[in-house]
C-alpha cells in the first residue's frame, strides 16, 4: 500500500449520495419524478508532470564546505534509490505522485483512493538502512507514515487525524541530536510547534511542544538540513517579498538561534526544497523552482550561506508538478483551473500551465448543452483534489446526477472556496435573495451536508462573491466580493464555522471595469489564489495571489484575449 492518489478526470460534480434540502438533511434521495439536470460531464485533468531528470551543476563548490564540516555526504532525507543523492518527489495535478532521481526520469507511485496535498520527507527513521521514511498529508488534514521508500513503493506504518490545524508542516531534519529527523507545524497565527521524533512506527512523535509564535510573517518555511557542520537541522524562511533568514538549531529541539537574513530577492521563487548535501561537501543545499518552471541550485557554504544559484533542469521542465515535496509553500488543492461557458450554452475547460498561464481549451459539453443553466463551480467536496459544479435546476440543487433536494430557487449565488470550518472537509456559502449568506459544510465524501450555519446578512450589496483557496496568506480560505460601485473586498476566513470571515477589509476600487471575474485557485505554482478579470474588450487579466491580507494581489497581467466569447467564468 502507498499514499497516492490515483489519475482521474476531472467531473462537474462529485456527490453520489443524500439529497438535501436547502437547510436540513432529508431522509433520501428524490423521487424518479423529480425533473432531471443535465448530465455530468468529464472534464480533462492536466496531464501529469513530466519534468527532465534533475541534473548536478558542476562547478567545484565540493570543496566549499565549513571547518568542522564532515568530510562525507550528509544523510538524505528523500534518497528514494540509495545512489546517495537526494531525489524529488512531487504531486501532479491531477492527484498522481511521482519521485524524479539524478539519473533517471519520474517514476510514479502506487495509488490510493485519498487525495495527497503535500509530501514530507523525513530520512531513515528506523536506522535499518533500507530506504527513507515518508509522511504524506491528506485533503483532510491525516498525517501518515510510510518506510523503506523506494522511487515507487513505500510501506505503509501509521497515521495520525487533526492535522489540518496547520497550515505548514515541514522537517528542518535533526534537531534534537538522536540521529532522526523531526517535524515542525505551523498555525494560522503563526504559532510554531516540534514534533521530536520517537524513532518507532506505532507512536512516532513525541507530543507537539510549540517554540515560537510570529512565524505567520514567512510565506515559506523549508527545512533545511544541517548547514553549519554541527550535525543538527537547520531551517530557513522566507517572506512575501522575498527576503531569506536562516534559524539555525541549538541542540535542544524546542529551541532555535535567533534569525540571520542571509538572502534577498527570492521572490522569484515559486517553491523551494532543502534537499540535504547535494554536492558532497558536507553542508545542505537547495533547490528553487522559478516562476517559468525552471530548477536552480543553491550550494550551501555554511549557517544558511550559499554559492551563486546554477540551473539544474532544463527551462521550464518542471512548470507542472503542482506541489514539490519538501517545499516550504503552503500547498494549494481544490481547484485549479476555470470553467467557462460560451453564449451558446457550450462548456470549456481550461487546465493551468503552473506559470500562470491557461493551457488551450477543452470542451466538455455538447453544443449548447448548458443554455440558460444556472451553475457555480467549488472546491472538491469529496475525497479527490477534482473541483465540482453545482446546477440549480428548478429549484433544486443537483452535483451531477445526485439531487440534493429542493428549495433551492431562493439561492442566486454560491462560491465554494473550500474548508471553511476548519474540520478539512470542503464547504461552499450560497447567498439567498435576501442577502443574507448561508454556510454549507460537507461530509468527507462529499455526498451529503450538515445543516445550514447563517453567516451574515448584507451580501446583497454585492454583485460578484469569488474565492478558491487562500488570498491572505494563513493557509485559511477567503472570498473576494465587488460592490456594485465597483469597490473590492477580502472576506478573510477564520477556520471557525460560527464566525466565518473576519471584517472585509477594502482591497482597491474600479473593478467594475471587469464584466467577468473568476477565481481559479493557484495557477502560478506557488500556493497562493490568484483571481482572473475580464474587461469589455474580453483582455484575461491575472492578478496573482501575494499572500498577504492588506494587499493580497500583484499588479494584472494580460495573459489572453477573446473572453468576450463567454457568459460566465467560474
Amino acid at each position: 500500500m502507498f499514499f497516492l492518489h490515483s489519475k482521474r478526470a476531472r467531473r462537474v460534480a462529485t456527490c453520489t449520495a443524500l439529497a438535501l434540502s436547502a437547510g436540513m438533511l432529508l431522509a433520501g434521495p428524490a423521487s424518479a419524478d423529480s425533473p432531471s439536470p443535465r448530465p455530468a460531464v468529464e472534464k480533462p485533468a492536466p496531464a501529469p508532470a513530466a519534468p527532465s531528470k534533475r541534473f548536478l551543476p558542476q562547478d567545484g563548490s565540493r570543496s566549499a564546505g565549513v571547518a568542522g564540516a564532515t568530510a562525507a555526504s550528509l544523510p538524505s532525507r528523500s534518497d528514494l534509490d540509495g545512489d546517495g543523492h537526494s531525489d524529488v518527489l512531487y504531486r501532479a495535478g491531477d492527484g498522481s505522485v511521482f519521485s524524479v532521481s539524478t539519473t533517471a526520469e519520474p517514476a510514479e507511485f502506487s495509488s490510493t483512493s485519498e487525495f495527497v496535498k503535500d509530501v514530507i520527507p523525513i530520512g531513515d527513521q528506523d536506522g535499518n538502512g533500507s530506504g527513507p521514511e515518508v509522511l504524506t498529508l491528506s485533503k483532510f488534514g491525516t498525517v501518515s507514515l510510510y518506510g523503506d521508500a523506494t522511487p515507487s513503493y513505500g510501506s505503509y506504518r501509521w497515521s495520525g487525524p487533526g492535522w489540518q490545524i496547520y497550515n505548514k508542516i515541514f522537517s528542518p531534519g535533526d534537531i534534537s541530536g538522536d540521529g532522526r529527523a523531526d517535524v515542525m507545524a505551523r498555525t494560522p497565527a503563526g504559532e510554531l510547534y516540534v514534533y521530536a521524533s520517537t524513532g518507532t512506527y506505532n507512536a512516532p512523535f513525541h507530543a507537539p511542544r510549540k517554540i515560537g509564535k510570529g512565524w505567520h510573517v514567512y510565506d515559506q518555511l523549508i527545512g533545511l538540513g544541517d548547514s553549519d557542520g554541527d550535525g543538527l537541522g537547520d531551517l530557513l524562511a522566507r517572506t512575501p517579498s522575498g527576503a531569506v533568514f536562516y534559524y539555525g538549531s541549538t541542540g535542544n529541539p524546542y529551541t532555535m538561534k535567533p534569525a540571520k537574513q542571509v538572502g534577498h530577492g527570492w521572490g522569484v521563487y515559486n517553491q523551494i526544497v532543502g534537499i540535504d548535501d547535494d554536492n558532497g561537501n558536507g553542508i545542505a543545499d537547495v533547490i528553487a523552482r522559478g516562476s517559468d518552471g525552471t530548477l536552480w541550485v543553491y550550494y550551501g557554504t555554511g549557517s544558511g550561506h550559499f554559492t551563486a544559484r546554477h540551473q539544474a533542469s532544463t527551462g521550464g521542465a518542471w512548470a507542472g508538478a503542482a506541489q514539490l515535496g519538501g517545499a516550504g509553500n503552503v500547498p494549494a488543492h481544490g481547484k485549479e483551473g476555470l470553467l467557462a461557458r460560451d453564449k451558446a450554452g457550450t462548456l470549456f475547460w481550461y487546465n493551468p500551465t503552473g506559470t500562470g498561464k491557461l493551457f488551450p481549451r477543452s470542451q466538455v459539453s455538447s453544443d449548447g448543452g448548458w443554455a440558460g443553466s444556472t451553475i457555480f463551480e467549488v472546491n472538491s467536496l469529496g475525497r479527490d483534489g477534482i473541483s465540482d459544479t453545482l446546477e440549480i435546476y428548478d429549484g433544486r440543487l443537483y452535483g451531477g446526477e445526485t439531487d440534493f433536494g429542493g428549495g433551492w430557487g431562493a439561492i442566486n449565488l454560491i462560491a465554494g472556496p473550500g474548508d471553511l470550518n476548519g474540520d478539512g472537509t470542503a464547504d461552499f456559502v450560497a447567498r439567498d435573495r435576501s442577502g443574507v449568506l448561508w454556510l454549507y459544510r460537507s461530509n468527507y465524501d462529499g455526498t451529503a451536508l450538515h445543516a445550514r450555519v447563517k453567516v451574515g446578512s448584507g451580501w446583497g450589496a454585492y454583485d460578484r462573491i469569488v474565492g478558491s483557496g487562500d488570498f491572505s496568506g494563513d493557509g485559511l480560505n477567503d472570498l473576494v466580493a465587488r460592490a456594485k460601485d465597483g469597490t473590492l473586498y477580502l472576506h478573510q476566513g477564520t477556520g471557525q464555522g460560527g464566525y466565518t470571515f473576519k471584517p472585509r477589509v477594502r482591497i482597491g476600487g474600479g473593478w467594475n471595469a471587469y464584466p467577468k471575474l473568476a477565481a481559479p485557485g493557484d495557477i502560478t505554482g506557488d500556493g497562493k489564489a490568484d483571481l482572473l478579470a475580464v474587461n469589455a474588450g474580453g483582455e484575461l487579466f491575472r492578478y496573482s495571489g501575494t499572500g498577504e491580507a492588506g494587499t493580497p494581489f500583484k499588479s494584472r497581467v494580460s495573459i489572453g484575449t477573446g473572453y468576450q466569447t463567454y457568459n460566465g467564468l467560474y
